[in-house]
């Protein structure tokens, strides 16, 4: 475990002439931008390791609709938005997933114009297996901290996700203010 007083190798050292010196925040921001995707890699490689055989014919992108869809049903234009990418792209990536099984196209009830997508029974056997492997990995790796760093780490991360939640909802309104900004008529 990193503490302050550690160097990364970014940290400049105080003797040189350069950069001037991060403080500790920063360099704790900078180490944590650094371990996060080291790890996000790390324990994808594990996971597809490890459902090498179901997952076989399933991309990154595929996945990432599988495990969005898990327990609801979306739109495409829904879909899309969560993927950050334009609806026929997204319809690429379904098209494939309805080919292979692990999604079917429903029928909205309150809208009939409107066509849900949601996960097959295979597709939900799939993201369910997926899941428990993630989860018993993951049990594997925490089992070096104790119960009372594992609740800090469990709080720590849903603050953040909590953060990332404000953070969207204000980028949200402000994208909403400049659209409204732009609509009306100059004076």
């Amino acid at each position: 475990m990193m503490t302050i007083g550690q160097t990364t190798p970014h940290q400049s050292n105080p003797g040189t002439t350069g950069a001037p010196e991060l403080s500790s925040r920063e360099i704790l921001v900078d180490r944590y931008c650094e371990l996060q995707p080291q790890m996000q890699r790390r324990f994808s490689a594990i996971l597809q390791r490890e459902l090498r055989d179901e997952l076989q014919a399933v991309t990154g992108h595929q996945l990432s609709v599988l495990t969005y869809l898990r327990g609801q049903s979306v739109t495409m234009r829904e879909l899309a938005r969560e993927l950050a990418v334009g609806e026929s792209a997204a319809t690429a990536v379904v098209d494939r997933l309805v080919r292979q099984g692990l999604v079917v196209r429903c029928d909205d009830p309150s809208d009939r114009r409107l066509v849900r997508l949601a996960l097959s029974g295979t597709g939900e056997s799939l993201v369910t297996k997926l899941h428990a492997t993630a989860c018993q990995k993951t049990a594997n790796l925490l089992v070096s901290l104790s119960d009372d760093q594992l609740a800090q780490l469990v709080a720590t991360m849903e603050m953040l996700d909590a953060a990332a939640i404000a953070n969207e909802a204000l980028a949200g309104c402000e994208s909403a203010a400049q659209d409204n900004a732009q609509e009306e008529p100059a004076r």
